[in-house]
């Protein structure tokens, strides 16, 4: 009697092994682009089969307008993901199917606050794999509020103070 619950009990380790793929966690580098901008690229491939979340955390931690897309392409069920949801920092993918096997997703631009993680869940095959990108828009800091506020109020001071010259000296209106 032993030895029957030894082997079930293995036997239902193994069975639920094998349900689930590896969940993975990486750490992606965000490059800076123009002044205020960072975008990142990366891929994931799932070697176990079964259902997955992967959790993807991107360094430096910004704060702006932030989209993302994921794609995978399918030659068969080995090759397959299906992709269940996914979000970053609670802004979620809607997805679409491609013809001949696949699926993309994408955000639509919404305003986050780093650091920025995005978590992908799905369903993998035994050698599948996906790719995404990360764009983020930072917003001007403070400072170049400031800047900018200053230099309009300069230039209506100075268009203002031009405009009572003129109105002082209409001769000189008339050049």
């Amino acid at each position: 009697m032993k030895m029957k619950s030894i082997v079930l009990a293995a036997t239902l380790a193994l069975s639920a092994a094998g349900a689930y793929a590896e969940d993975i966690s990486k750490t992606i580098s965000l490059s800076e682009g123009p002044p205020g901008t960072y975008s990142a690229g990366f891929d994931i491939v799932h070697t176990v089969a079964g259902a997955f979340t992967d959790t993807i955390t991107f360094e430096p931690s910004v704060t702006g307008w932030t989209n993302g897309s994921l794609i995978t392409i399918s030659t068969g069920p080995v090759t397959n993901i299906d992709f269940t949801s996914a979000s970053i920092n609670g802004l979620s993918f809607t997805f679409n199917s491609t013809p001949g096997g696949g699926e993309y997703g994408f955000t639509i631009p919404g305003f986050l606050t780093g650091p920025l993680v995005m978590t992908v869940m799905g369903t993998a095959g035994a050698n599948a794999s996906y790719g995404g990108t990360l764009n983020v828009s930072a917003v001007p800091e403070p400072e170049t509020w400031a800047m900018m506020l200053g230099g309009l109020g300069l230039m209506g001071f100075m268009a203002r103070r031009r405009k009572k010259t003129e109105a002082a000296t209409p001769e000189l209106a008339a050049c």
